[in-house]
C-alpha cells in the first residue's frame, strides 16, 4: 500500500522534483505550492508524512510545523532548509519536526530520510551515498532510547589513496604503523586534498576495521547540539530531550571516529574532548555517570592550528594530545606529477561505476589538466573527470571540451574566483551541479526532457536516472 506524503514547497521546480522522485518511489504523493491549501488537505486526508520548505510566501515552514503538529500530532514533518540556515532547523526538532534536509540536496537524501520515517529498510552502502548522523525514528511510542545511524563514510569509502609524488609514497609507506594502533591522528591539509580519504584508509587497515568508522562534520554541528551529538544525552537534559539519546562516541565503542575540521568546534566542548583523550570516559549531557569509551581518535583540519590557538579557538592542550601522529597531506599543486595517474583512476572509477566502454584522456587534456593550479586540489580535479566520463558517454576519447565545457564556465569561473578569496570555500559536488543545471534545461525547455537532454549534449535516460537519484 502506498503511503500518503505531502508536500509543500512554493519553489515550482523543487516541488515538481520532489513529486517525481517521491512517486516514482511508490508513495502517494499530493503536492502544494501554497500552505493554505496544504492545511485544508489534510483536513479532509490521512497524511502520515508532511515535507516542506522553510522559507515560504504565504506561511513559514515554522508556522505550518506549528499547525500540523498541533492539529495532526501523528503526521511526521520533514523540513527543507538552506545551508545557512540549520540552526534554525535544529530548532524546528526541537519542535516536533523528525528530520531536516539542507538544500542543495540529491534525490538519495531525501528518500533516505522518508524512508526512514516510515521505518523502512534503507541501504547504506550504495556507491556515493552520503549517510547522516541523525536520530532514527523510535520503533514504537513506549520506546525510551533513540537510537541513530552511525555511519558516515561518503565516496571517500570507495576512493583509493594513490600517488608516485615522494611526499605520498611516504604517507603511503608509514600507514600501516600509523593504522595498527589506538593513538590519536591529527591530519591537516587543504580542503580537497584527500583529508578524509587518508583517514578511512586509517580504518580500514587498523584492526578495528570490523568495527564502525563515525563521521563528524564539526563545521556543520549547530552550535546547541555539539555536546548531544558528541556525547549524547538522557531524558529531561533540555528543552525537548523527550528521550534517552547515544551519542557518536557510543556509536564507535570499538571502532574510529573522525572529527572533520576539528578546528569548528566550540572551545568550551574541546575541554570534554580533551577528557575523553586523557580517560578514555565521557558524559552524556545531564547525566552524572561516566561511560568508558574505547574509540580511536582521528581528527582533520584545513585552519593554520598554530593561529586558532593563538586566536584562543582552539585548545593548545588538545592540539598536543591529538598530535601523536601530525600527517600533511599537499596540495596537488605541489605534486602535480600525480595529476595524470589519479586522473586515468577517476575515468576508470566513473565508467565502472556508469558501465560504460574503456575511455582515454586525449594528450591536450592531459596537458591542459597539468597546467591547471587545482585551487580544489584532488577533489576538484575528481568532478572534472566526472564530468568528462558523463559528457562522453559517447565516445571513447575524453577531450578539454568533455572536462572543460562552456555550459560549466560561468559556474567554474565563479567558484574558482570565490575559492582563490576564502580557501575554506566548499566545493560544489558534480552531482549537486549536475541537478542544478538539469533543472534549468528543464525550466527552459518547458519540463520536456528529451529537449533539455538535447541542451546539455546527454541522453533524456540520463536525465530521468538523475531525478530518481541513481
Amino acid at each position: 500500500m502506498k503511503k500518503p506524503v505531502v508536500i509543500v514547497d512554493d519553489d515550482e521546480l523543487l516541488l515538481e522534483f520532489l513529486e517525481e522522485v517521491l512517486t516514482t518511489n511508490n508513495f502517494e504523493v499530493s503536492a502544494f505550492g501554497n500552505p493554505m491549501e496544504a492545511l485544508k488537505f489534510l483536513e479532509d486526508n490521512r497524511v502520515e508524512l508532511v515535507i516542506t520548505d522553510v522559507k515560504m510566501n504565504e506561511m513559514t515552514g515554522d508556522e505550518l510545523l506549528k499547525e500540523v503538529k498541533s492539529k495532526y500530532p501523528d503526521t511526521g514533518v520533514i523540513m527543507i532548509t538552506g545551508f545557512g540556515n540549520i540552526n534554525h532547523a535544529v530548532r524546528a526538532l526541537h519542535k516536533g519536526a523528525f528530520d531536516y534536509v539542507t538544500k542543495p540536496f540529491k534525490a538519495r537524501d531525501i528518500l533516505y530520510r522518508v524512508n526512514r520515517y516510515f521505518d523502512e529498510d534503507v541501504n547504506l552502502s550504495s556507491p556515493g551515498e552520503r549517510r547522516e548522523f541523525k536520530v532514527e525514528k523510535a520503533p514504537n511510542k513506549t520506546s525510551q532510547k533513540e537510537k541513530i545511524s552511525p555511519v558516515d563514510q561518503s565516496e571517500t569509502s570507495e576512493l583509493e589513496f594513490i600517488g608516485n609524488d615522494p611526499q605520498i609514497k611516504k604517507l603511503l609507506r608509514i600507514l600501516p604503523q600509523i593504522a595498527k594502533n589506538v593513538a590519536p591522528v591529527l591530519i591537516q591539509g587543504e580542503s580537497g586534498t584527500g583529508k578524509e580519504v587518508f583517514a578511512h584508509q586509517i580504518h580500514k587497515h587498523s584492526n578495528r576495521s570490523e568495527g564502525p568508522y563515525i563521521k563528524i562534520n564539526c563545521a556543520n554541528l549547530p552550535s546547541e547540539l555539539v555536546e548531544s551529538t558528541l556525547f549524547g544525552h538522557i531524558k529531561g537534559a533540555f528543552t525537548g530531550a523527550t528521550s534517552d539519546r547515544e551519542g557518536a562516541f557510543d556509536a564507535a565503542q570499538k571502532g574510529t571516529l573522525l572529527l572533520d575540521e576539528i578546528t569548528e568546534i566550540d572551545i568550551t566542548v574541546q575541554a570534554k574532548l580533551l577528557r575523553v583523550l586523557q580517560e578514555n570516559e565521557f558524559y552524556r549531557v545531564g547525566s552524572q555517570k561516566p561511560v568508558h569509551a574505547d574509540v580511536r581518535i582521528l581528527a582533520t583540519s584545513n585552519r593554520n592550528i598554530a593561529e586558532s590557538i593563538a586566536d584562543k579557538q582552539f585548545r593548545e592542550d588538545l592540539y598536543y594530545r591529538l598530535n601523536v601522529f601530525p600527517i600533511e597531506i599537499p596540495p596537488l599543486r605541489h605534486r602535480k606529477g600525480d595529476v595524470p595517474l589519479l586522473a586515468n583512476y577517476f575515468v576508470d572509477k566513473y565508467t565502472k561505476k556508469y558501465d560504460m566502454e574503456k575511455k582515454e584522456l586525449t594528450e591536450e587534456v592531459l596537458n591542459h589538466l597539468m597546467s591547471k593550479e587545482w585551487r580544489g586540489n584532488v577533489r576538484e580535479l575528481n568532478n572534472k573527470i566526472h564530468r568528462g566520463v558523463i559528457l562522453a558517454q559517447n565516445s571513447d576519447k575524453i577531450t578539454t571540451e568533455h572536462i572543460d565545457n562552456a555550459m560549466f564556465s560561468n559556474v567554474d569561473n565563479n567558484l574558482s574566483e570565490e575559492v582563490l578569496n576564502n580557501a575554506d570555500v566548499p566545493l560544489m559536488s558534480l552531482e549537486e551541479m549536475e541537478l542544478k543545471l538539469i533543472k534549468k534545461a528543464l525550466n527552459h525547455t518547458n519540463g520536456n526532457q528529451k529537449e533539455a537532454a538535447k541542451l546539455l549534449g546527454i541522453t533524456d535516460r540520463t536525465i530521468r536516472n538523475k531525478l530518481k537519484g541513481t
